[in-house]
């Protein structure tokens, strides 16, 4: 199995994994013969320009800065001749601003389009009337500020050399192309499966106390995701939550929860009900090798400890969701992207 999928499957499926004698009941839909439609080169393509994207280096330069470069800036924001709060950058490391990136209020940007590194420019500006601080919503104010440095943005050439040294299971371009191109073929295909399936079955009966199990689950799982996050910030948990999860409130948050449980739950009940009319088993051989292969991919140094941490359970319900997939992407009529 690909590691890839692998941690797409172990990313939800450790969490909410589906439980074994389910008592509820569903009726699922055809399975055999889905239309699934393969990526396309330009989803490929995409795929790449954002990987190189994020090896991206910004050097400095010696020249004027333009839009779309990074400049290193040190400011004080002054309303009527007095620094105002929040507005003053002072620190030894200064603050880095893609030109172009809309980040500060209209004017503050442009304003810095051809400054020079030890440059220092006074930006008179007014804040937008509904600005969310309503001292400053509408006021003129000066920005004083000093540019430090000016970084260019130079993004890698995807070429041989460049995969070898980051991807060097796959050292050729070729060869990592058409392995990204599979991998993400595989994903929208769970996807579009997943999506299918969940549109043509319906359930008679949730076993509501493992509905109830998986909301918790998921509400320590997101929860864990907020606080990691926002101890980077300093943020408190409920902060944490509105504010990298979306959520308006924690109720908000708990009850979106609620319901996502049923979905997972439904998912879940699917899968198993699939497995039991074809057969599908994970044999010990199997989970064995699978076991070995995830702990060497999340790092762990033996499969007992992976075992430990994550559940036995819960590991052979992700491999078992895995093949079950598997069997469906085999028996689907696949057409490929132009």
């Amino acid at each position: 199995m690909k590691k890839k999928l692998m941690a797409v499957l172990l990313a939800g499926m450790m969490v909410l994994a589906a439980g074994c004698g389910n008592k509820g009941k569903v009726s699922i839909g055809e399975y055999k013969g889905l239309a699934l439609t393969s990526v396309s080169q330009a989803d490929v393509d995409a795929e790449i320009a954002t990987m190189l994207e994020n090896m991206a280096e910004y050097v400095e330069v010696e020249r004027a800065a333009a839009d779309g470069d990074t400049v290193n800036i040190n400011y004080t924001g002054l309303l009527n001749g007095e620094a105002f709060e929040g507005g003053t950058d002072d620190s030894e490391t200064g603050f880095d601003l893609v030109l172009g990136s809309n980040r500060f209020i209209d004017g503050f940007e442009d304003g810095l389009i051809g400054a020079v590194a030890g440059e220092k420019r006074d930006l008179d500006l007014t804040f937008p009337e509904n600005y969310t601080n309503a001292d400053l919503a509408g006021k003129a104010v000066v920005f004083q500020v000093t540019v430090n440095a000016v970084k260019e943005k130079r993004v890698p050439e995807f070429n041989d050399e460049l995969v070898a040294e980051k991807v060097p299971e796959y050292p050729t371009v070729e060869t990592y192309t058409e392995a990204l191109r599979e991998n993400m073929n595989q994903t929208t295909y769970y996807e579009q499966v997943t999506e299918q399936l969940m549109a043509s079955s319906e359930v008679q009966k949730y076993n509501e106390a493992e509905v109830l199990l998986r909301k918790e689950r998921l509400i320590a799982e997101y929860t864990s995701y907020a606080e990691y996050y926002g101890s980077y910030y300093g943020l408190d948990t409920e902060t944490a939550i509105t504010y990298f999860l979306g959520f308006g409130s924690m109720e908000a948050f708990e009850e979106e929860m609620g319901k996502y449980a049923y979905e997972v739950e439904k998912n879940a009940m699917i899968i198993e009900e699939i497995a039991k009319i074809e057969g599908i088993e994970v044999s010990d051989d199997l989970y064995a090798t699978e076991v070995a292969e995830m702990a060497e991919y999340y790092g762990y140094e033996t499969a007992e400890e992976f075992e430990e941490a994550n559940g036995k359970d819960n590991i052979v319900n992700s491999i078992l969701s895995e093949l079950v997939m598997d069997f469906i992407i085999d028996n689907a009529v696949i057409t490929e992207a132009q």
